[in-house]
C-alpha cells in the first residue's frame, strides 16, 4: 500500500462526490468530515453514524478505487500516524475517549469498542492469517523448548499462552522470574528452540533485546505484534500481526490474546493422544488439589457447620 497525503486522499474523495449515489455521498461525507473515525472506528460504527447499511463503506471504497474498505480506512490509519505530533500518549488518547463519551454516551462508547474489537479478532482469522497459525504451530511442535516472552501489558498474552501450553507439553518457558532472573533461561536458548514474543506499540525495550539475543542464537521466533515493520517482526520466522487500534486510550489487546489461544489450541488439536493423555493428566492433578470450586464442596461445608 502506497500511502497517499491528506490532500490527494480527500480530493479523490471530494472529485467522486457528486457522480455517487445518495448512500455512497452519506458514506463520503463522513469520511471527510470524520478521517480519524475512518481509521480508528469499526466499519459498522462509521457507517452506523454515516446512517448507511455497514457494506455502503465498502462499496464506497471500491468505487474510489481501493482494494477493498481495509485498504481504504489502512490509508487513512497511515496518514493518522503520519501526522500525529510524535506517538499519541495515553493521555492524549483518553481525551480524545472522553470526548467519543461526550458525543456518543456511555452505551455508545461502549458499543464502538465491543464491535471494534469484534472486527479485529475476525480480521486476525481471516485466511493469510490462519496460514501463518498453522506455520507457526507447526513451528512449536518441532521445537526442543518453547519460550515464551511479554512484557507490560503483553505480558499477560505470553503468561496465559504459556499457562495453556504447559496443560499438555512440560517443554515451555515462561521468561518471567523475580529479581529480573527472567533472562536466565536465554543462556541455553539455541537453533532447536522456539521463542514466542509478543509486543505491540510501543514496544517494551526489553522484549526487543531479548528477541535480538535469542535470533542471534538461530532461535526460531513467533511474533505477535501489530506491524510488519515492528522490531519484532524483523526478526521473526512467523509474525502474527494483530490490530490495536482502539476508540479507548489504551491499544487493544484482545486480538493478541485471541491469536495467541487460537495458536496454542492448534498446537493441542495436532498433538493427538498425546496431548490428550497429558491434559487428563493435569486435570487429575488439579483436581487432587481440590483447586477449582464445587458445589458439593458448598455442600459437604455446610453439613460440617
Amino acid at each position: 500500500m502506497t500511502a497517499m497525503s491528506p490532500d490527494r486522499l480527500a480530493d479523490r474523495i471530494a472529485a467522486a462526490f457528486e457522480s455517487l449515489p445518495p448512500q455512497l455521498q452519506a458514506a463520503a461525507r463522513f469520511a471527510l468530515d470524520h478521517p480519524e473515525d475512518v481509521a480508528l472506528l469499526s466499519m459498522r460504527e462509521q457507517a452506523r453514524r454515516a446512517g448507511v447499511p455497514p457494506v455502503t463503506m465498502t462499496r464506497l471504497a471500491r468505487q474510489l478505487g481501493f482494494k477493498d474498505y481495509q485498504d481504504f480506512r489502512d490509508q487513512h490509519a497511515s496518514l493518522l500516524r503520519r501526522t500525529s505530533p510524535s506517538p499519541v500518549g495515553f493521555s492524549d488518547r483518553a481525551g480524545r475517549l472522553q470526548q467519543r463519551q461526550q458525543q456518543s454516551g456511555d452505551a455508545g462508547l461502549a458499543a464502538q469498542i465491543g464491535w471494534n474489537v469484534a472486527e479485529q479478532i475476525a480480521d486476525c482469522h481471516d485466511d493469510e492469517a490462519i496460514a501463518g497459525l498453522i506455520a507457526a504451530a507447526k513451528l512449536i511442535e518441532k521445537a526442543r523448548r518453547v519460550h515464551f516472552l511479554g512484557a507490560r501489558s503483553c505480558h499477560a498474552v505470553a503468561f496465559h499462552a504459556h499457562y495453556i501450553y504447559s496443560l499438555f507439553r512440560d517443554n515451555g518457558v515462561l521468561l518471567d522470574g523475580a529479581g529480573d532472573t527472567g533472562i536466565d533461561p536465554l543462556r541455553h536458548i539455541g537453533a532447536e528452540d522456539v521463542l514466542l514474543a509478543v509486543s505491540v506499540a510501543p514496544y517494551a525495550t526489553a522484549t526487543i533485546e531479548r528477541v535480538r539475543y535469542a535470533s542471534a542464537r538461530d532461535t526460531r521466533i513467533i511474533a505477535i505484534t501489530d506491524s510488519r515493520v515492528s522490531p519484532l517482526a524483523k526478526a521473526a520466522h512467523e509474525c502474527l500481526l494483530v490490530p490495536t487500534e482502539t476508540p479507548s486510550f489504551f491499544h487493544a489487546i484482545t486480538p493478541a490474546f485471541a491469536t495467541a489461544e487460537t495458536l496454542i489450541a492448534l498446537v493441542a488439536a495436532r498433538a493427538g493422544e498425546t496431548a490428550l493423555f497429558a491434559i487428563r493428566n493435569a486435570e487429575d492433578q488439579l483436581n487432587a488439589f481440590g483447586t477449582f470450586w464445587t458445589a458439593s464442596k458448598s455442600s459437604r461445608k455446610r453439613i460440617s457447620s
